[in-house]
C-alpha cells in the first residue's frame, strides 16, 4: 500500500527545501563538500542555458503561489498526475551559493493546459492545481516545489506537432543576470528529439536542463519522485553597471500591428485586442530589460552595436537613430517567419 504521508510545511523545511531554514543533502543535491563545513561547491558552475519564456507566463497574481503546487487555496483533493518534487541549488560562476533569489516556476497540468486565460488548448483543466508558484533560496541557496509532472501538449489544434512534457523557470537577484529556462524530463527522449526548443541544445545544455527522476527517496512519500535541478546565474560585471549607452534606449516604444497575421499571434499570446502595442525598455543596476503588455519585464542581451536579443520572446530588438544619433525607434525582429514590426518611442 502506499504511503499515504502528507508532507507539510514543517516536513519541507525538514528536508531542507524550505526558504529560510533546514539542512539539505549535498548528496542529493549533487555537490560535494569543501574542507569548510560552511561552504557547498557545486561542480561545474557554467551559467545554465537560457531559454524562450513561453506564452503562458503567469499573468494574474493569485494569494496561494508558495512552493506547493499540489495543495490551492486550501482544497483538500489534489492535483491529477505523477507528483514530483524538484529541488537544487543556485550559484554564481564561481560556485558560490546565491542566497535569497527569487525562483520561480509555472508549467502544464498533467493533461497539457496552463493556468492562464490564454491557453486555448481544448484539453481538461485542472482546478486543484495551483499552477505556479515562487520562492527564495536560503543561504545556502537551496529552493524546492513540489508539484506534479506536466503533460504533454500539441503546439497546433490538430496537428503532429508536440511541446514535451517541461517546467519553465525564472530565477532573479539584484546583481546577477536574470534567468529564464526550461527543465526537461530525461524519460522522454523521443518527445525531446522532437521538441522545436529541446532538441537544438548542445550537449552541455542538455546536461544542464534534461534531468533524471529518483524514486524511493526517503522521507517523501513512495510514490513521489525527485529531480535535482541546479542553477547557476552569470555575475553582472562592473563595467556592465557603468555603461551610459542605456540612456539612450530606455522609454516607451508603440509598436505598429498592422500586419494581421500578426496582430493576431501577439493578441493571443500577450494579450488584448488592439492595432498598438507599448514595448517598454528600462535598466536596473547595469541590466536592461524589455517589458510587453501583461507579460513581465524580462533581461534583453546585447548582440551588436544598437541590437538587443529578446530572448523570452524569440526576438531581436534593433534600437534606430536619426542622424543626430537620437534613438527615435526600434524594430522588433522576430526569430521565425514573421514580418518585422517597427516602433516610434514616444
Amino acid at each position: 500500500m502506499k504511503n499515504q504521508k502528507k508532507i507539510n510545511r514543517r516536513n519541507w523545511l525538514q528536508l531542507g527545501i524550505g526558504a529560510t531554514i533546514g539542512t539539505i543533502s549535498l548528496k542529493i543535491l549533487g555537490c560535494k563538500e569543501s574542507s569548510s563545513k560552511k561552504e557547498t561547491i557545486v561542480e561545474n558552475c557554467v551559467p545554465t542555458q537560457y531559454d524562450t519564456m513561453g506564452p503562458f507566463h503567469p499573468n494574474k497574481d493569485q494569494s496561494d503561489k508558495d512552493f506547493d503546487l499540489t495543495s490551492f487555496n486550501g482544497v483538500a483533493e489534489k492535483p491529477k498526475g505523477e507528483l514530483i518534487y524538484v529541488r537544487g541549488k543556485v550559484t554564481d560562476v564561481n560556485c558560490n551559493p546565491i542566497s535569497g533569489a527569487l525562483v520561480m516556476i509555472w508549467h502544464a497540468n498533467t493533461h497539457g493546459k496552463y493556468t492562464h486565460e490564454y491557453d486555448t488548448n481544448k484539453v481538461e483543466d485542472d482546478p486543484n492545481f495551483q499552477g505556479w508558484g515562487q520562492m527564495k533560496t536560503n543561504e545556502e541557496g537551496e529552493y524546492g516545489f513540489k508539484t506534479i509532472k506536466p503533460g504533454k501538449y500539441a503546439i497546433s489544434e490538430g496537428g503532429d506537432d508536440w511541446r514535451t512534457p517541461h517546467i519553465h523557470f525564472k530565477v532573479a537577484k539584484r546583481g546577477f543576470h536574470e534567468l529564464i529556462t526550461q527543465m526537461y524530463f530525461e524519460e522522454e527522449k523521443e518527445l525531446n528529439e522532437k521538441d522545436a526548443f529541446a532538441s537544438g541544445l548542445s550537449d552541455i545544455e542538455k546536461s544542464q536542463v534534461i534531468r533524471k527522476r529518483q524514486k524511493g527517496i526517503n522521507g517523501i512519500e513512495t510514490e513521489a519522485s525527485l529531480i535535482n535541478f541546479n542553477i547557476t546565474l552569470k555575475n553582472v560585471l562592473k563595467e556592465e553597471k557603468d555603461k551610459k549607452i542605456f540612456a539612450d534606449y530606455i522609454g516607451d516604444y508603440e509598436l505598429n500591428l498592422s500586419h494581421s497575421e500578426l496582430k493576431e499571434e501577439l493578441n493571443i499570446f500577450y494579450g488584448g485586442k488592439r492595432n498598438e502595442m507599448t514595448l517598454t525598455i528600462s535598466q536596473e543596476n547595469g541590466v536592461l530589460y524589455a517589458e510587453m503588455p501583461i507579460q513581465p519585464k524580462c533581461e534583453i542581451f546585447p548582440k551588436s552595436k544598437d541590437r538587443y536579443i529578446y530572448r523570452a520572446f524569440e526576438a531581436d530588438i534593433e534600437f534606430k537613430r536619426n542622424e543626430e544619433k537620437q534613438v527615435t525607434g526600434l524594430i522588433f525582429h522576430r526569430h521565425y517567419d514573421f514580418p518585422e514590426i517597427t516602433a516610434n518611442k514616444i
